[in-house]
């Protein structure tokens, strides 16, 4: 260690190779090189005059940048010679090496899709969960029998168990009955177009809207009949009516304005009804008395009359037979059937799954 010392300490200070293996490997180190005189060099070592005093002058000078640049250059620059064999080996352990970063870096993108994915079915098992809570929670407020009300009280707290095991894996903040409280007291009234009576969301584009008032956006809730505008509606007709802007009608438009097409003479519907009333041959009351004396009608058929008419033709009520037909005829939901067959005080058969009349089971 110590000649190596010596060797890279010489080529440091400029001196070449050959010399400084020669004094290397003549076991001295710098601080004895110091001490020898010229004469000692050429003589014990062999070294020339020249080479000699260069030497004495190198050490007693110390390192030179020249000389630290030099040898840098020389190492860097060094190839060494490697056997074939050899080489063969470094390019297989290479290619080891490479193959096994792949190999990690495709595990990890695999266990990051695998977390991912398992996040995901456990975040739709919790949203499948708490819309399961808050339709039993609507139910169980809606409840009139003890017995009834028990039993979703057991189904919450199983649910309940549910939720707060996915919430708990998800690492949320909260508890799943903040999910909850949120989903059912907070947002119907924070929707846009949400009954103020009952809390009941309403499709804007659907049979919600009022078509008794078609000039102004509002809308008729069928749960409980209540007619409302929109608040958005309310508020822009308001930002208006006490707006400061005003509109002059008698200023022009500032776009040309291109005049509509004319349009096309088609017969009007009272000119089409007049000519099918002169090919039958029926006169205007005739026609009246067959529209009253027709089962269809353009208004919508009350509940109770409803049930009464089914009942009649049918002497049962079935959810999977007259569900459609309750929906098209009194405009109630879909999921109110077996509530409103409760509340007009019909019998329903567990066995076959009919509503009749007490009298009638």
């Amino acid at each position: 260690m110590a000649k190596k010392d010596t060797y890279l300490a010489l080529l440091r200070r400029g001196i070449d190779e050959s010399t400084a293996e020669i004094l290397a490997d003549a076991g001295l180190k710098i601080g004895e090189i110091k001490k020898l005189s010229q004469d000692q060099l050429e003589q014990n070592y062999g070294l020339k005059s020249e080479i000699a005093s260069s030497v004495l002058g190198a050490i007693q000078s110390g390192p030179r940048e020249s000389g630290k640049q030099r040898f840098l250059a020389e190492v860097l620059s060094e190839k060494k010679q490697m056997d074939r064999i050899d080489e063969q080996r470094f390019k297989r352990q290479q290619k080891d090496v490479i193959a096994e970063i792949n190999e990690n870096r495709e595990r990890l993108r695999v266990a990051r899709l695998e977390e991912f994915r398992a996040q995901k079915v456990i975040m739709n098992r919790l949203g499948k969960t708490i819309e399961l809570i808050v339709k039993i929670e609507t139910n169980h407020d809606n409840e009139t029998k003890d017995e009834q009300r028990s039993k979703m009280r057991d189904q919450l707290e199983t649910r309940g168990l549910e939720a707060a095991r996915d919430h708990e894996m998800l690492e949320l903040v909260g508890t799943p009955q903040d999910i909850v409280d949120f989903r059912r007291k907070i947002v119907p009234r924070i929707t846009l177009h949400a009954c103020p009576e009952c809390d009941d969301e309403l499709e804007p584009a659907g049979s919600s809207r009022n078509l008794d008032d078609m000039e102004n956006f509002s809308f008729i809730c069928w749960e409980c009949g209540h007619e409302f505008m929109a608040p958005m509606a309310t508020v822009v007709e308001k930002t208006l009516t006490e707006s400061r802007i005003t509109i002059s009608s008698d200023t022009p438009p500032r776009l040309p304005v291109y005049e509509p097409p004319k349009d096309a003479k088609a017969p009007t519907v009272a000119d089409m009804l007049r000519a099918d009333l002169e090919a039958t041959g029926a006169s205007a009351d005739e026609a009246e008395a067959a529209v009253e004396e027709s089962a269809i009608t353009g208004g919508l058929m009350s509940i109770d009359e409803w049930i009464d008419q089914t009942l009649a033709v049918h002497n049962y009520i079935q959810a999977q037979e007259h569900r459609e037909d309750f929906i098209i005829s009194t405009g109630a939901g879909a999921t109110k059937f077996n509530k409103w067959m409760k509340k007009a005080g019909l019998y329903f058969n567990k066995q076959t799954g009919r509503w009749t009349r007490w009298e009638d089971r």
